[in-house]
C-alpha cells in the first residue's frame, strides 16, 4: 500500500474542508451585503419641524437576494436642516435598518436624509409643510396717530405664521375696534402668499387720546394695534397752489371759540407774487390766510356784496402759509371746495388786497380806483391795501413814482388817521411814512396822489 507523506494528508483535509463548504453550483457563501433598498416610501410630506411617519427604513441582501442581517446602517441629514435620533442601526433578522426618528427642519421646504453601509447608499426626500395657525405678528401699521375722525396713514396689517415661523397664506383675520371708538373698512382680510392679511382703513375715534385695534385668527392669541387721535386744529392739509380742493366742515373739526368749524391747509408759494384764495360752498363761508406759524394776515367773508363765498387777494413773498376754511355761522357743516390761482397784481376796481411786510409792488394810479375825494373837487384817485399789525410791530411804507406826486396814509380800520406824509424830503413828491403799531388791528395803507386828476405808475414798497 501506497503511503501518503504527512504534508500532503494535512493538504487534501483541507480541500475536503473546503468542498465540504461549497455551494452546489460551485459559489462561496456571500461575506458582504450586495444591495440597499428603501424599505419605506421614498418621498414623504410632514409638517415641518416633526417627524417623518413612518420613520425611513432600509433593506439589505446579499448577492442572492436574501437579507443580509447583522450589518451597520448610518442615517444622516444631508438638506433641509433637522436632526434624526437612533442614526446608527444594526440590520434585523430580514435585513431591515429603521432609523429611530427623521424629525424635519422647521422651515418649511425640500429636506433629505441618506442612509449609508460601506458603499451603498439610499436617499430619502421629504417635504416640510407649514403648519397650523399658532401665532400673529404685527406687520404694518402700529403705533400710528391721525386727527380724530381721521383714518390712520398705514392701514393695520398682520403676519400669520405657525408654531415655527412659517407664513401661511389663505388664513381669515378679522380686525375689531377696541378703545376709543371709531370704525375700520374690509374688517375681514385673507392671508396672501407671503402671510399678509392686511384690513382696510382704520378711521379713529371722534376724541382725543388712545385708540386700539384688535386682530384675531383661529388657533393665533390676538394682537394689539394703537394709534393716538389728535386734535384737527393741529392738521394741515396740503393745498397745491393752482388746483381745487375738496373739503368738508364735520362736528368733529377744529373750532374757534365762537364754534364755528375749520379745516386748515397748508400751501407753498415759490416766489413773490400775487394770490387769489377762495372758498365756494352753499353756505356763508369764512376765509382765513396765516404766516406758517399761524399769524393771521388776512380773512374774507363775502367776496362781493352779493356773494356768500369768501375771497383773499394778497400780494406775498415766497414762503409756506396756511388757509383756514370755514363758515360765518358757528356749527355749520357741509361741503366746500378751496381753490388758489396766480393773479394781476394790480389794484384796480378798488379792490380789497393785502398785503405784508417785506412786499415791494409795481402799481398804478387810474381813473377806476378808489375815489378819495367828493364832487365838486378834483378827483383824487388811490389804492388802499390791508394789512394786520400786531401790537410794537413797526412798518415803513414808501411811494416812489417819476408820474405822480405820491401821497401816503395809515388809517385803521374804520377810517381813523394814524399817519400820512406828502413829500418825504424836499427834493423829491416821493412819500414815506414809518409807524408803529400801538394796537393789534387791520390797517389800510391808502397810495393816492397829492394832486387832483392825476393817474400813472409808481412803486409801493412795505418793510
Amino acid at each position: 500500500m501506497h503511503t501518503v507523506p504527512p504534508r500532503t494528508r494535512a493538504i487534501a483535509t483541507t480541500l475536503l474542508l473546503f468542498a465540504a463548504t461549497s455551494c452546489g453550483d460551485g459559489s462561496t457563501d456571500p461575506a458582504v451585503a450586495t444591495t440597499m433598498a428603501a424599505n419605506s416610501a421614498e418621498t414623504v410630506t410632514a409638517v415641518a419641524g416633526t417627524a417623518v411617519s413612518p420613520a425611513p427604513s432600509v433593506i439589505l441582501r446579499d448577492q442572492n437576494g436574501s437579507p443580509f442581517p447583522g450589518d451597520t446602517v448610518t442615517f444622516a441629514v444631508v438638506a433641509g436642516g433637522g436632526t434624526v435620533t437612533g442614526a446608527t442601526v444594526v440590520t434585523d433578522s430580514s435585513g431591515i435598518a429603521t432609523v429611530g426618528a427623521w424629525i424635519l427642519g422647521k422651515t418649511a421646504g425640500p429636506n433629505s436624509l441618506t442612509a449609508t453601509s460601506g458603499g451603498l447608499t439610499v436617499t430619502f426626500n421629504a417635504t416640510g409643510t407649514v403648519g397650523p395657525t399658532a401665532s400673529l405678528a404685527i406687520s404694518a401699521g402700529d403705533n400710528q396717530s391721525a386727527a380724530v375722525g381721521s383714518p390712520v396713514p398705514v392701514p393695520p396689517a398682520v403676519r400669520v405664521q405657525d408654531a415655527n415661523g412659517n407664513l401661511k397664506a389663505g388664513i381669515t383675520v378679522t380686525f375689531t375696534v377696541g378703545e376709543g371708538g371709531g370704525s375700520v373698512a374690509a374688517a375681514s382680510a385673507t392671508s396672501t402668499a407671503d402671510g399678509i392679511a392686511t384690513a382696510g382703513s382704520w378711521t379713529l375715534g371722534s376724541a382725543q387720546g388712545a385708540n386700539t385695534l384688535v386682530a384675531t385668527a383661529e388657533g393665533a392669541p390676538a394682537v394689539i394695534f394703537r394709534a393716538t387721535a389728535t386734535s384737527r386744529c393741529a392738521v394741515r392739509t396740503p393745498h397745491t397752489l393752482g388746483s381745487t380742493t375738496g373739503g368738508a366742515l364735520e362736528s368733529i373739526d377744529c373750532a374757534f371759540p365762537d364754534g364755528s368749524r375749520v379745516d386748515f391747509f397748508s400751501t407753498v408759494l415759490a416766489q413773490a407774487n400775487a394770490y387769489l384764495f377762495r372758498q365756494s360752498a352753499s353756505f356763508d363761508t369764512y376765509l382765513d390766510l396765516s404766516l406758517a406759524d399761524g399769524t393771521v394776515i388776512a380773512e374774507n367773508d363775502d367776496a362781493t356784496s352779493t356773494d356768500t363765498n369768501s375771497a383773499i387777494k394778497a400780494l406775498l413773498p415766497a414762503g409756506t402759509y396756511l388757509l383756514g376754511a370755514s363758515s360765518v355761522d358757528p356749527g355749520i357743516t357741509g361741503n366746500y371746495t378751496l381753490s388758489s390761482q396766480v393773479t394781476s397784481a394790480d389794484n384796480g376796481n378798488c379792490e380789497l388786497v393785502f398785503v405784508v411786510r417785506n412786499v415791494s409792488t409795481t402799481q398804478s394810479v387810474a381813473a377806476t380806483d378808489c375815489l378819495w375825494t367828493l364832487p365838486p373837487a378834483a378827483p383824487i384817485y388811490g389804492d388802499g391795501f390791508f394789512i394786520l399789525l400786531r401790537a410794537g410791530q413797526a412798518i415803513t411804507v414808501e411811494m416812489s413814482s417819476a408820474a405822480v406826486d405820491s401821497y401816503l396814509e395809515l388809517q385803521r380800520i374804520g377810517g381813523t388817521l394814524m399817519a400820512e406824509n406828502d413829500d418825504r424830503d424836499s427834493s423829491t413828491k416821493n412819500a414815506r411814512i414809518t409807524f408803529t403799531a400801538a394796537e393789534t388791528d387791520y390797517y389800510a395803507i391808502v397810495a393816492r396822489t397829492a394832486v387832483g386828476s392825476q393817474t400813472g405808475a409808481y412803486t409801493l414798497t412795505i418793510q
